[in-house]
Order: C-alpha cells, then sequence, then structure tokens
C-alpha cells in the first residue's frame, strides 16, 4: 500500500508541478527522476538528446556533483529503439557516472524518440522502481515539448521586435500595418493560449493516470476496464498529435526549426513508418504495398524525412475506406529522388487543389468532418519538403482517390 501511495503522490507531483524555468529545466527533470531512488545511497541520472546517431547530454549529476561532460556508448540506445520497449536494464562498470545497475529509459511522443534518461545507481531496480521511472519519463516528455514550445513563443517574439529595428527606414509602412499585424497575432497567440490551456493540462493528467492504470501497479483490470483504457490512451495521444503540430508549425514560422540531414537509407525509413503505422491500417483491412526502385542513399534529415511520410500515410488511412489500397511508391533519375503516396480513397473536389495546403484549411466532406484535424498536417508536410530542396504536388479525383508527388532536387549520394 506504502508503494502505491509514493507512486500516485510521485505522478501528481510531476502533473501539478510549475513550468520548468528555462536554465533549470534538466536539472529539474533529475530532480523528479531522484524521487523514487530516495532510498539509493548513491545514485546518478543523466539527460541526453539524440538526433542522427549523435547523443547531445543536457544534464548530468551523481548524487549533487554537476558532470559537465560524458561520452555514451550510442548502441545501448540503439539497442532501446530497437526493442521497442520502455527501458532496458543492464550492469555497468563503475565511472565517472554510473554505478553497478544501470537503466535507460527512452523520452518518446507518439512513438518517436528524441532523448533518453539514464539512470544509474549501486542498487538494484526492482520492477516497481522500474515502473515509476517510466510513468515519470513518458510525463517528463510532455513537460520537455511544453518547454519548447514556451520557447518558440519567445524566438517569434524576438524575431518581431528585430525586425522594428532593423525596418525603423520604413517606419511609415510598418506603422500603416501595425494594427493589422497586432489583430494577426492575436487571433494566432488566442487560438495557441486556447490549445495550450484547454488540451495540454488536462491531457498531461489524462495520459499519466491512463498508463499507471495499463500497466496495472494498482491491481488487475478487467477486459471491459482494459478496452477502455486502451480508447482513452488513443484518443489521448490524437489530441497529443494535434499540439504538436501547432508546436511544428510555430517552430517553422519563426524559423527554429532544427534541419540536420545525413546520408540515411531511404528504402530503410519509409519501411519503418509503414511499420509503426501497421496497427491502424490492419485495423480497416487496407492493403499498403511498397513499391521500391532505389534502394541507394540519399542526403536529407531522417527523422523530418519520417515525418512527410508518416503524415501522408496517416491522412491516406484515415481517408480510404475499408478493404481499400495505399500504394507508396519510389524511384530515382540522376540525382534526383522521387516519392509518391497513393490511395483510392474520397478524394479531394478539384476546387480545393490550390487550398489543401494552406493553414486550417478543412474540406467540405461529410466524411472528412467527423476526422479530428487541426488542419495544419499538410501545411507542414510541404515545408519539410522545402526544407529537403523539394516540392509536392497533388493529382486526385473525388470519390477515386488521391496521389501526392514528391521530388527531391541532388539529393542521391
Amino acid at each position: 500500500m506504502n508503494t502505491i501511495l509514493k507512486s500516485l503522490n510521485l505522478v501528481s507531483e510531476v502533473l501539478t508541478s510549475s513550468d520548468f524555468k528555462s536554465d533549470e529545466v534538466y536539472s529539474d527533470v533529475i530532480l523528479k527522476l531522484y524521487t523514487p531512488l530516495a532510498d539509493c545511497k548513491n545514485k546518478s541520472c543523466a539527460v541526453f538528446f539524440v538526433e542522427n546517431n549523435i547523443c547531445t547530454l543536457k544534464s548530468a549529476y551523481n548524487n549533487k556533483k554537476q558532470i559537465k561532460s560524458y561520452k555514451i556508448n550510442f548502441e545501448v540506445f540503439q539497442n532501446l529503439i530497437k526493442s521497442k520497449k520502455l527501458s532496458l536494464r543492464f550492469e555497468t562498470e563503475k565511472d565517472e557516472l554510473l554505478y553497478s545497475n544501470t537503466i535507460v529509459i527512452r523520452l518518446a511522443i507518439r512513438g518517436s524518440v528524441f532523448g533518453f534518461i539514464l539512470v544509474s545507481a549501486e542498487n538494484e531496480f526492482d520492477s516497481v522502481k522500474v515502473m515509476q521511472l517510466e510513468a515519470i519519463a513518458s510525463l517528463i516528455s510532455y513537460k520537455i515539448k511544453d518547454y519548447e514550445l514556451n520557447e518558440v513563443f519567445k524566438l517569434q517574439l524576438r524575431a518581431m521586435q528585430d525586425a522594428v529595428i532593423e525596418r525603423e527606414d520604413a517606419y511609415s509602412v510598418i506603422k500603416r500595418q501595425h494594427k493589422k499585424l497586432v489583430e494577426l497575432d492575436k487571433t494566432k497567440t488566442l487560438f495557441l493560449a486556447n490549445i495550450s490551456h484547454e488540451l495540454r493540462t488536462p491531457l498531461n493528467a489524462i495520459i499519466g493516470f491512463s498508463q499507471a492504470l495499463d500497466s496495472q501497479i494498482f491491481g488487475e483490470l478487467n477486459e471491459k476496464q482494459a478496452e477502455y483504457i486502451n480508447d482513452i490512451q488513443i484518443s489521448s495521444l490524437h489530441l497529443l498529435g494535434m499540439i504538436n503540430e501547432i508546436l511544428d508549425i510555430s517552430k517553422l514560422e519563426a524559423h527554429a526549426m532544427k534541419f540536420s540531414p545525413a546520408q540515411i537509407n531511404a528504402h530503410q525509413a519509409i519501411q519503418e513508418v509503414v511499420s509503426i503505422l501497421e496497427p491502424l491500417y490492419k485495423n480497416k483491412n487496407i492493403e499498403v504495398s511498397f513499391i521500391s526502385e532505389f534502394d541507394g542513399q540519399i542526403y536529407a534529415d531522417y527523422q523530418k524525412f519520417q515525418q512527410i511520410l508518416y503524415n501522408l500515410l496517416s491522412n491516406a488511412i484515415k481517408f480510404t475506406d475499408k478493404k481499400g489500397k495505399i500504394q507508396i511508391k519510389s524511384s530515382a533519375k540522376d540525382k534526383n529522388y522521387f516519392l509518391s503516396v497513393s490511395d483510392n480513397g474520397i478524394g479531394i473536389d478539384k476546387k480545393y487543389h490550390n487550398k489543401i495546403f494552406k493553414k486550417f484549411v478543412h474540406l467540405n466532406n461529410d466524411h472528412i468532418k467527423n476526422q479530428n484535424s487541426t488542419g495544419l498536417g499538410l501545411t507542414i508536410t510541404k515545408e519539410l519538403v522545402k526544407l529537403h530542396n523539394g516540392k509536392i504536388t497533388l493529382i486526385s479525383e473525388l470519390n477515386k482517390g488521391t496521389t501526392f508527388n514528391m521530388e527531391f532536387k541532388n539529393i542521391i549520394l
């Protein structure tokens, strides 16, 4: 009973804690993770971010001593990603950071891993501690995203201030447009604030407690309860996806979106996305085929390349009826790479073809009205394609299907 109460108090503490301070965000993360380790005399914790197979240390402490730099074996993280587990435990040799028992827990949003938390101690981690750490790490993932969103707002404000300073010689023009810009910015700010307040805050509580119930650390669930908990998690993750779309569009508009191209295998990246979305298209008995006419290397940002396909394939699944068909095709010519996603779904009326990539566009279709969406997915997709020196075009006919064609120039290695 004491363990259950401690777990509930710990989850509640993270959910109700104030927003992270910009200069202490990762130290705050470590302090929260130290809570389940109160009975460990010696313990350490570190937060790493991962992008393009590079680990970046954000913060690390051994007991109360801060560690400025530390190199970790990246194979550990690769093994965690491949296993698709929330965490991995293993024995380690003592050094500046590690003790004899170590656990690595993924930081992820909607299955997309952006970092890891490493916790080490002399004590052995029992199953209850592991579940506590996994639950807290999951909540911290959302807290970090909240922090990133706030940082984007600051960047947007700074960009506006810089623009005013640089255009002092065009003061008369700025004065005429100032009122209009303020009104547009106020509308956008109110919209984002409403999303953040009305969705993000209660969503953290819903996801956190549903995951705690799903782990069954407070007792077994019957079949109907487990079904309801699963429905709650799916709906909550869908809402989280909407919030992440708003975060992405804010980063793009503030020119704060990081672009880190590297040599990647396009075929492998596509197969991973198809595997991630398999539960969705299998649930509708949709046949998804991948025709690859190119299996070489391209120069692209691995995460953002996958997000392009993830957005298009998700839409295709969403707007294709049961037992429908979706085809992904890749090819290359000279140094250019071509990728297309086709479906035989409901299609898009021609009058919307010139509007489909604009923000907040919702089509006038009875089937689409039943689908919750921010109207930002295709806008983000187009911008991510442009980051890769590419363009995206649309071919669609109502009730016959849709094809999105992409051409990426000079990315073949």
